[in-house]
């Protein structure tokens, strides 16, 4: 089998977290690992990346939702390892503007039409007195669980009383606040356009007490120059003995730049490595990059992960440019064309890397009062999709040597129902 000029593209330009590696971003070089042998690992990776209903795989490129894997959890209220897939998310909760059902020693204080509410109104659906009959966003909302460095964030408990979460309880339909989910590459640094805004903040806000952009990702490792090595790694043939694509990937990936437990890794790896296990070739403007120059290389890699994107795009399971209900996309103002390889494309989905979900009083329950980034996760993660494209025809194409039909589309290893 050829193995074509991609087998040379192994060179690593930023080292993701691994478990013996001392990575500025993972306290004792560890990115809150979930634990077992690299078997282990893979097998249980495997699981959501071949899921028959929600492949990781298809013609267009590479999939998986935002939410963490098991075991990728907060450690206090300001320490918490979760978005670690290329997508994190926070919660923005207007907690001062949430009301109170007033309390008594008994309980909610009773009200009706003939027993009037010493302080506050009258709810009647709930008979009850509360402080307001609606939630006041007039404020900016309490940013929640936000990274600021690492697994750094902002803290997580909004401290709620005993008369908001009764009032949360009884109003489960009004909407608190907003459940954000970003993609945006911690290396790109250019800012938003738009002037839109959620939750009262900008676009172009600040995470409170740094200088670091509110809703660009914080984690090392969820960059544009991580993800180039991560292809760049996997662009070599796997080990023959491992009859499975997925865990032949996966297996390489734990010695690489690559944390096998990850949805993320593994699944980008396989899709870079059965592009060279099918003798591919990538070429520009009918030319065949030769990945030993240093310049294309570039190219190369940049085809994968366009710099010229602000992040990978977020949508669906059905669709990179759809959402689930309750989520809208917060467009930053960049251009809906992308400039490649010298090549200037189409590109629809280049500004959908920012997302606001409306955050419900029905989504806080008593496991989440303390921590609403579980109830955003809990509401959307599974939901929420970031979607790794395949390089665009208009740019560039994808000649593969091996005449078996699974190399026409390489990456496309999902189970065929």
């Amino acid at each position: 089998m050829k193995t074509a000029i991609l087998t040379a593209m192994t060179v690593s330009v930023l080292t993701a977290c691994t478990g013996g590696n001392d990575n500025i971003y993972c306290e004792d070089g560890k990115c809150d690992t979930p634990g077992g042998t690299l078997e282990e690992q893979c097998a249980n990776s495997r699981v959501n990346a071949m899921d028959e209903r929600r492949p990781h795989f298809n013609e267009l490129g590479v999939r998986w939702s935002c939410k963490d894997v098991n075991g990728v959890t907060a450690d206090s209220n300001t320490k918490d390892d979760r978005g670690q897939e290329y997508c994190e998310y926070f919660t923005m909760l207007h907690t001062n503007g949430v009301p109170e059902v007033i309390m008594n020693e008994q309980g909610p204080v009773f009200c009706d039409a003939g027993t009037p509410c010493a302080t506050g109104v009258c709810d009647n659906n709930i008979f009850s007195c509360v402080t307001s009959s609606r939630v006041d966003t007039s404020s900016a909302a309490d940013i929640l669980g936000k990274n600021v460095r690492g697994s750094t964030v902002t803290p997580l408990d909004p401290v709620l009383t005993a008369g908001q979460l009764e009032w949360l309880g009884q109003n489960g339909d009004a909407k608190v606040g907003e459940c954000v989910f970003t993609s945006w590459h911690k290396d790109i640094t250019r800012m938003p356009t738009s002037g839109n805004s959620i939750g009262g903040y900008p676009l172009t806000a600040k995470t409170p007490n740094s200088s670091n952009p509110l809703f660009r990702m914080e984690v090392g490792f969820n960059s544009n120059d991580a993800a180039k090595a991560l292809v760049a790694d996997c662009l070599v043939a796997g080990d023959e003995d491992i009859k499975d694509p997925f865990t032949r990937a996966c297996t390489f990936c734990g010695s690489a730049s690559c944390v096998p437990w990850r949805k993320s890794d593994p699944s980008v790896c396989a899709m870079a490595m059965r592009v060279a296990e099918c003798g591919c070739s990538v070429e520009v403007d009918g030319r065949a990059l030769d990945l030993s120059k240093e310049s294309d290389l570039e190219k190369a890699k940049d085809l994968f992960v366009p710099a010229a994107r602000r992040g990978f795009a977020i949508g669906t399971w059905d669709s990179p440019s759809a959402l689930p209900t309750g989520c809208r996309y917060v467009k930053t103002g960049d251009s809906t064309s992308i400039t490649v390889a010298g090549k200037t494309v189409a590109d629809p989905m280049a500004d959908q890397n920012i997302v606001a979900c409306d955050l419900k009083a029905s989504h806080i329950t008593a496991a989440t009062a303390k921590d609403p980034k579980e109830a955003c996760r809990q509401a959307y993660g599974d939901e929420v999709v970031v979607h790794v494209r395949a390089p665009n025809p208009d740019m560039a194409t994808l000649s593969c040597s091996n005449p078996d039909p699974a190399c026409q589309v390489p990456w496309d290893i999902a189970p065929k129902k």
